[in-house]
């Protein structure tokens, strides 16, 4: 829900000490950040404004530990952001913060997933007024008494009808609001006796539908006793008769046609028994699911015996070795949740249904060393079905959501997205500016075709941007370096980001950018409407 970008810029620090500058003419500020338990829940960001200067980010297995970062910062207005992937606070953890001589302690406490400490550095004024963007309803799920601008982020509960059946279901629903026409909707849903606020929290999902444009829901299970869950045949729950695909496939068509989404880009993804949904929904509802990711789920047997796809569906997995409730290698006589095969069986299942190849094996980079966990992706594709399967085998992790706790090599949200973003670009290439001769309207993902009217130069090009996100195309006949495009308006730029993730960062003087590229699109975030 914040617009503040994160994600070009951050400085991580995990466990170990590291000094920004040898020596200090500013003002030195030094954090100590003591874990408590479950360390891997807790991260901190550093903020001037909009601008990210640090994040810690703990890991598991660091419990009740000290780590000490210090900068080299100017007199001004700062504050920290702390964040809990659990939303029960720090357990025992908090951060020290020393500076001009002063000592101050702050603990995110209480059933909280954010909150924020606001101090001055050097001034001593008295008078600072940071800006922190969010939602100020406190109707909604995601009201923080913190933020000093409402950014329209707010979400709510809403109920749906699904046909024929007499009490609503219940969901959450955000899309951003620079998401444009025909964007993507990606369902998420929570695991067994979790929560659709819960999954939202965690996932990290709506940061990146706020950068990527795209439309998320998070459906609410149905109690049994106590816990929430989704009705996928499990042996404990024999009497449930709920019809999840018929709620999925009915609520996805409500969305796509109220909101205007797409209807070939529709996906679904989720944690346990939210992943085991999702293989459901890729047998039972593949007209509705182009592709769905799940995370520490599987297929039961009665699910995967019955399996009667009629489209072929892209399959995504990230599971642990070591995962204690979805066994990695399956259990064909449980009695309790019922019998399911291993996940490679599962993933060979697919590979076969698909018509699928290896065409890549390898090891990311262990990025954290300290998670007793290493991650080996698997890749298959097949030119004959145009369907991919990604199989990330998590060796050494748990019944996890990596980036959230377990393994943080990854963020779990991320590579589902990026599984999904490849999913689009199958569907459909072609020229996606709206200023070029050739616009498609249909067209999904840019393929540099775009043509335009002969011009040498950009200089009467005009274009109107809305305060925050937006995405534009480069239209000018000769590539420019992006300082010297975006020169007349430097000041009032946060970030632009093109295609592969690349940032220019006018504050800092960086341009990872290089040059704009004709015919291609590029994501810009400003700090006030520009006309």
């Amino acid at each position: 829900m914040k617009t503040i970008s994160t994600l070009f810029i951050s400085i991580i620090y995990i466990g170990f000490t590291t000094n920004i500058s040898a020596q200090c003419n500013d003002v030195e500020l030094i954090i100590v950040t003591n874990t408590g338990e479950w360390a891997e829940e807790m991260s901190w960001n550093l903020y001037n404004e909009n601008n990210l200067i640090g994040s810690f980010q703990g890991i598991d297995g660091s419990d009740y530990a000290e780590y000490t970062t210090s900068f080299c910062l100017e007199t001004g207005c700062y504050f920290v952001e702390a964040l809990d992937s659990w939303g029960d606070g720090w357990n025992g953890g908090e951060i020290i913060l020393s500076f001009d001589n002063n000592n101050s302690t702050y603990s995110l406490s209480g059933n909280s997933f954010i909150g924020y400490q606001e101090f001055e550095l050097g001034q001593n004024t008295g008078g600072c007024e940071v800006s922190i963007y969010g939602c100020q309803d406190n109707q909604a799920l995601n009201y923080n008494e913190s933020v000093t601008i409402n950014d329209e982020s707010c979400v709510y509960l809403e109920e749906f009808y699904v046909s024929g059946e007499g009490n609503p279901r219940e969901y959450i629903f955000y899309k951003p609001p620079n998401a444009l026409s025909d964007a993507p909707l990606v369902f998420v849903s929570h695991g067994y006796s979790g929560s659709a606020e819960e999954i939202m929290n965690y996932s990290g999902f709506i940061e990146l539908a706020d950068i990527n444009g795209f439309a998320l829901c998070f459906p609410q299970g149905q109690l049994d006793g106590g816990d929430m869950y989704f009705n996928v045949g499990y042996n404990v729950t024999p009497n449930n008769a709920t019809n999840e695909v018929q709620f999925f496939t009915e609520l996805a068509s409500y969305l796509q046609e109220t909101y205007n989404l797409s209807s070939e880009n529709t996906f679904s993804t989720g944690m346990s028994n939210g992943a085991d949904l999702s293989y459901l929904l890729a047998c039972e509802a593949s007209e509705t699911f182009s592709a769905i990711a799940g995370v520490a789920g599987t297929m039961f047997n009665n699910i995967i015996n019955n399996c009667s796809a009629i489209e072929h569906v892209s399959i995504m997995e990230i599971h642990g070795t070591q995962d204690n409730v979805t066994y990695y290698n399956g259990d064909l006589n449980d009695t309790f949740w019922g019998p399911y095969p291993s996940q490679e069986d599962v993933i060979d299942f697919w590979v076969s249904n698909n018509d699928c190849q290896l065409i890549e094996s390898s090891y990311l980079p262990n990025i954290s060393t300290n998670d007793g966990s290493e991650i080996l992706l698997n890749k298959y594709s097949s030119s004959s079905t145009s369907t991919h399967i990604w199989f990330y085998k998590v060796e050494g992790g748990g019944h996890d959501w990596p980036g959230a706790w377990g393994n943080m090599d990854i963020d779990s949200a991320e590579e589902i997205w990026k599984f999904f973003q490849l999913c689009i670009d199958d569907d459909l290439a072609g020229c996606t500016d709206e200023y070029a001769l050739n616009f498609n309207t249909g067209a999904t993902v840019d393929d540099a075709s775009c043509l335009y009217e002969d011009s040498s130069d950009c200089e009467n090009i005009r274009i109107s941007l809305i305060n925050g996100w937006n995405m534009i195309g480069f239209s000018c006949t000769e590539n420019t370096d992006a300082v010297i495009a975006f020169s007349s308006i430097q000041e009032n730029i946060i970030i632009v980001k093109d295609g592969s993730g690349n940032a220019y960062l006018p504050d800092w003087d960086f341009n990872g950018i290089g040059e704009l590229e004709r015919g291609y699109g590029y994501l810009i975030k400003v700090s006030q409407e520009i006309n």
